[in-house]
């Protein structure tokens, strides 16, 4: 038998409210207050897991409006802090750190969007979340999108996030994310139509080798899903 020393931390905001409070540990940790952060007892890390640990329960109390404003700041910030050019808390991948699977809280966050939004402060969000994904990419976004909205309400959130891309350019990265991200919900609704539509965005804006590759990814994409079926 092993006796182990069990050390406990307690944890309270320092902010009037929790969405407060995540807006002053970004602040903080964009001025590079959690730079190396697992040479200083992962203190970043502990704190970010505690956001979600109560978000999460305020999730189950369905307390919808607060998680979706809290979650809208947290994820996109957890998703570009990640990435090796906007990582923050230097470690290889900070989102594994935090669960074994992120997309739990990517559907919770997709859950408050279409449960409280409308329709233009969900293109808001879900633009800024899409251009925020780079190399990271989640399964409950899109399923909880076809899930809950109607093909009307798809047809305008496609527009009103789309005007967000006028005027792309190759260097425009963000936008393209947008684009690439409504490209993924026509695959799964497989509508090649719609996707070759979306593709048409990228034409003059990519090379053409690039902007063939990703006409072709349709048909890749859909034999893959012949074959495993």
């Amino acid at each position: 038998m092993k006796i182990k020393k069990v050390v406990k931390y307690n944890y309270e905001l320092t902010e009037e409210t929790l969405e407060k409070d995540i807006d002053k540990f970004i602040q903080n940790a964009k001025k590079g207050d959690y730079h190396m952060d697992k040479m200083y007892g992962n203190e970043g890390l502990k704190i970010i897991k505690q956001y979600l640990k109560i978000l999460n329960e305020k999730f189950k109390n369905n307390e919808l409006e607060e998680c979706k404003n809290c979650y809208h700041k947290l994820i996109p910030f957890l998703l570009i802090s990640s990435s090796a050019d906007g990582d923050l808390f230097d470690y290889n991948d900070m989102l594994a750190m935090l669960s074994k699977d992120f997309d739990d809280y990517v559907r919770n966050y997709f859950i408050c969007l279409v449960k409280t939004c409308s329709i233009d402060e969900l293109a808001d969000k879900i633009s800024e979340y899409a251009s925020s994904l780079d190399v990271y990419g989640f399964d409950s976004d899109k399923e909880i999108m076809l899930n809950n909205l109607n093909k009307e309400q798809l047809n305008q959130l496609e527009e009103k996030m789309l005007v967000k891309t006028h005027g792309m350019t190759k260097k425009d990265e963000k936008k393209h994310e947008i684009v690439y991200f409504l490209m993924e919900i026509a695959q799964i609704q497989n509508d090649k139509e719609k996707y070759l539509e979306l593709c048409e965005k990228f034409k003059g804006v990519l090379d053409n080798k690039e902007y063939e590759y990703i006409k072709r990814e349709y048909n890749n994409s859909t034999n893959e899903e012949n074959e495993n079926g």
